[in-house]
């Protein structure tokens, strides 16, 4: 009992373990709401129809990363609370004109000609709804990082999550297929975001609503954002999402949809602990930039704990995932748990990556970020290349 006693309070008196304690467990929560769900959902849907969805999950990530142009990124870092709010008012805005354009261009372009499936062509224009809904949750989510309120973003994810399981799982039971999944990640979304628009409408600090000048300030101050980050982050997006989309032209949606759920599987670690600890690293590093010991100390302590944390927590889940993936989810998704084995390395990586890579940031070396993601997105075209040639369905994914 003392030993657990000293374990809080060391946990309490420091401020990254708390924050990142608080983050973790408002996380874990979240997606044991999708463990849970998953062998449902899994009956309810096909491969191939998760595979659809994979599809428009990595055309709406592709989009929705520069949804705010990464103004939103720069929240965080604003020298006081009003830039930052005006920062925050201008990353909404060019959401909605970004949200806007999308519709006309869905509306307008024959969008279903250029996607595979028919089934994802009719439902196109839902992208323009989602892209609103995620880039707004995702500067909400910059905004409760300034301020430190990290217990908004752990129940803001909970209640996205819930929203989106309890919307796909009663939408499964009326077989309307692909529909339900997309119609559910939508519904996540706006849940998500009706839990921070109430947080902010109890905020009493005294800032000026909607201020012209600090929008005009903001979009010129953080100009290196669109400019240079949006193209960086359009690449890295588009890099992870390339052989999704190429696993279901080449070798169809049913390939595609044991890809996504191995990945589905492997992103809870992630998202449980790489990107719990990257929220707080965005707060304490923005704090340390001008300070150079504490922030190269913070730098190696975030590697050092993220290759031990990743490589044990990602290496129990290779191990096991073929065996428990058929008895959990059924003998239809047996394959994704080869797929899990081939990838597993590189969402080790990532987790070891994902936090520190905000230094690009805190940084302002936005052109070095941009070099990096060129350099990385040229690697993946060769593989695609290589694998086109090859057309070996297993051995493209361990490439990947």
């Amino acid at each position: 009992m003392k030993m657990i006693t000293n374990m809080k309070k060391s946990i309490v008196s420091n401020h990254f373990m708390k924050s990142f304690f608080i983050l973790a467990t408002g996380t874990a929560m979240s997606h044991i709401v999708i463990l849970l769900a998953t062998p449902i959902l899994t009956r309810l849907y096909s491969p191939e129809e998760f595979g659809i969805f994979s599809i428009y999950l990595s055309i709406l990530y592709s989009v929705s990363v520069i949804a705010s142009l990464m103004y939103d990124q720069a929240i965080p870092l604003s020298a006081d609370d009003q830039e930052g709010w005006d920062t925050l008012v201008l990353s909404l805005i060019i959401v909605v004109f970004m949200s806007f354009l999308v519709f006309m261009m869905v509306w307008f372009l024959p969008i279903e000609k250029w996607i595979t499936t028919s089934q994802l062509g009719q439902y196109a224009w839902l992208l323009a709804l989602s892209v609103l809904g995620i880039g707004w949750f995702q500067a909400f989510n910059s905004w409760s990082i300034r301020m430190g309120d990290y217990p908004s973003i752990s129940k803001s994810k909970i209640i996205m999550n819930s929203g989106q399981i309890v919307a796909q799982i009663t939408l499964g039971f009326f077989n309307i297929g692909i529909l339900g999944l997309l119609v559910g990640e939508l519904v996540g979304r706006i849940s998500g975001c009706s839990t921070y628009v109430r947080m902010i409408s109890k905020n009493k600090q005294p800032l000026q609503i909607f201020n012209l000048k600090g929008l005009k300030n903001s979009c010129i101050r953080y100009k290196n954002f669109p400019l240079l980050s949006s193209w960086s982050a359009l690449i890295n997006v588009s890099g992870s999402h390339i052989p999704i989309i190429f696993l279901a032209v080449h070798y169809g949606p049913t390939v595609a949809g044991w890809y996504i759920l191995a990945e589905k599987i492997l992103i809870v670690p992630e998202a449980l602990i790489g990107y719990s600890i990257k929220q707080v690293y965005m707060s304490q590093s923005s704090k340390f930039s001008t300070k150079t010991r504490e922030f190269t100390a913070l730098f190696w302590l975030t590697v050092k704990k993220m290759v031990v944390i990743s490589g044990i927590i990602i290496g129990c889940i290779s191990l096991i995932s073929p065996y428990i993936i058929p008895v959990f989810l059924g003998e239809v998704w047996t394959e994704s748990g080869v797929y899990l084995q081939m990838i597993s390395i590189l969402y080790v990586m990532k987790m070891v990556v994902n936090p520190i890579s905000w230094n690009f940031y805190v940084l302002e070396s936005q052109m070095y970020q941009m070099i990096s993601e060129i350099i990385r997105f040229s690697f993946i075209c060769v593989s695609l290349i290589f694998i086109w040639i090859v057309r070996k369905s297993l051995f493209s994914v361990s490439v990947f």
